[in-house]
Order: C-alpha cells, then sequence, then structure tokens
C-alpha cells in the first residue's frame, strides 16, 4: 500500500479532525488498495463527519472496487450506511449493472429493494435483466419497488408485465401498477385494467383516475364527471384532477350536464380554495349549456383566492 500506508494508520486516531484528514488523504491518492481499510473503517466508526468523509473519498477512488463494497454495505442494520451506498453506487452509472445482477439472487428482500432504488438513478438498458428478475419475485414488496422503478424509469419494453399485474389482489401491487401504466401504458392498457373491476374501489380509484386523466378519450369524461356526486370528499381531488388532465389532452370534450350541480356544490361549499377554484375553472371552461355558463360570471366568492 505504498503512498497510503500513513493515512491509513491515522484512520485510527483518536482524534476526529485527523480521521478526517485521513479519509480524505486516501481519497485523493485514488488507488484500489484504500478501499479495504475505509471500508473497515466504517463498520466501527460513529462519528457522522468522518463517515461521510470515508464516503467521500470512496467516490473518489474510481476502482471498480468500490462498487463490491457498496453492494456489501446493503445488507447493514444502520439505514446511514445503506442510504450512502445507493448514491455511491448511483454515481457508478452502467458500470453497476454487472454486479448487481450477480448479488440480486442472493440477497434478502431488503438488500434487492436497495438494489433496485439504485437502478431508480442509473440510466442503462442493461438493467433490464434485473428488473425481469424483480418482477418474478417471491417478496411482493420487491415487485412493488420493480414496477415503481420501471415507471419513474418510462421502461416501456414492460408494458405488458405490468398490465398482466394490474389485476392483482394485492391492493398495494395493483395501485403501484396503476400509476406506472400512467407513466409507461397506452390506451390497451387503460382497457387492460377496466377489465378488472376492482380499479374502481375506493382504495384504488386515486390510482385508476391518474390513469385515465394520462390515457383516457375525450369520452371519457362523462365517466369521470360522474364519480364528483356519489364518491366521498376525500376522493374529490383526484377526480377533478383527471377531468382537468382530461380537458387539457382533449379541448373540444364537454362537461355533461350533470356534472355541473356537483361542481357547483364544491365551488360554493367546499373545504378547500384550492379544489373550489378548480371546480370554478372547470365549469367555466367544459359548460356547454346556459344556466352553468352564467354561474361563475353571477356568482362572488367569499374567499379572495378562489
Amino acid at each position: 500500500m505504498k503512498g497510503i500506508e500513513e493515512p491509513v494508520e491515522r484512520l485510527g486516531s483518536a482524534d476526529e479532525a485527523e480521521r478526517i484528514y485521513a479519509a480524505e488523504d486516501i481519497g485523493y491518492a485514488n488507488l484500489p488498495e484504500g478501499v479495504l481499510p475505509l471500508l473497515k473503517q466504517l463498520s466501527k466508526e460513529r462519528s457522522l463527519a468522518v463517515r461521510e468523509a470515508i464516503f467521500a473519498a470512496l467516490q473518489s477512488i474510481r476502482d471498480d472496487a468500490v462498487i463490491g463494497g457498496a453492494i456489501g454495505l446493503l445488507s447493514s442494520d444502520d439505514p446511514f450506511l445503506r442510504n450512502q451506498a445507493v448514491e455511491l453506487l448511483r454515481r457508478r452509472g452502467a458500470r453497476v449493472i454487472p454486479p448487481l445482477l450477480q448479488a440480486f439472487p442472493q440477497g434478502d428482500g431488503d438488500e434487492r429493494k436497495l438494489m433496485l432504488d439504485v437502478l431508480a438513478g442509473v440510466d442503462s438498458e442493461c438493467s433490464s435483466e434485473i428488473y425481469a428478475l424483480a418482477l418474478a419475485d417471491t417478496d411482493v414488496n420487491v415487485v412493488i419497488t420493480a414496477v415503481e422503478s420501471l415507471g419513474n424509469a418510462r421502461k416501456t419494453e414492460f408494458r405488458e408485465r405490468v398490465e398482466g399485474l394490474a389485476a392483482s389482489p394485492q391492493p398495494m401491487l395493483a395501485g403501484a401498477c396503476l400509476e406506472t401504466l400512467a407513466q409507461i401504458g397506452d390506451a390497451h392498457s387503460l382497457e387492460v385494467v377496466r377489465a378488472g373491476a376492482s380499479a374502481t374501489s375506493d382504495l384504488l380509484l386515486p390510482s385508476y383516475l391518474r390513469l385515465l386523466g394520462a390515457l383516457g378519450g375525450a369520452g371519457d369524461l362523462a365517466e369521470v364527471a360522474e364519480l364528483l356526486g356519489s364518491r366521498g370528499a376525500h376522493l374529490e381531488a383526484p377526480i377533478l384532477d383527471a377531468m382537468t388532465l382530461l380537458r387539457q389532452r382533449h379541448p373540444s370534450a364537454r362537461l355533461p350536464e350533470a356534472a355541473a350541480e356537483p361542481l357547483e356544490h364544491l365551488v360554493r361549499q367546499g373545504s378547500s380554495p384550492i379544489l373550489r377554484h378548480q371546480a370554478l375553472r372547470l365549469l367555466e371552461e367544459l359548460a356547454n349549456h346556459g344556466s352553468v355558463a352564467a354561474f361563475p360570471a353571477s356568482w362572488r366568492p367569499e374567499d379572495e383566492r378562489v
């Protein structure tokens, strides 16, 4: 370890500042021999400042030994070490994919989820094999993490796999699929989801509405509008959001007359100024009959924010 013997020795100093300087010196040296001493010090280091200096030093060492060491930290009981390891791996880019693929089957559920968190920050076509393994995982939480990551990464090649999982009896998984299909789905995805009646349950309805707003046609505005007067107040926001999205995507769409009354009620008596304003805008833009068209001009809001 010629060149880093002295800073490696100083890593064991009782003085916190000395340990920080030692870690920095090892990082500046950028030698693979410095990785193991830094990792060993992490396992027993209690100072947050020193820990941060060690991770900065590992980031400075370009050797792939850092990748293997960071993957090993994913099994740590310390959340700081795990989170910092994820960030360290993300910064290595596509180089982490082969070792992650090798480590994925051997890790426990939490480790596999963290590996997927790494992929969420790595833009690479080579990650598909790991995603394929994750979607078939026996741990539903790993599958959920994979589905969410696929949406964030816009991995459209997994659209059919996600469509197949959308009918899962596991509400959290089904909801994650709906949210991801809103990002990577198409018109067929919407039809697949509609075939499953559970999508319109109160639990999954907000996610279904986001999907409908993202993929629905002009005629779907009526379906969304009908929900406004028949569902609880906690669903008003996603319903209005879906109506607004459909209006933006289909400017010629018109609000069904039956929706006027629940929208007017929301404008007059809604508890949220934001939702009241959103409802008022929908009335202004979508109404196609005289009584509703006259409503915004004749009504004077008490709340200036509306």
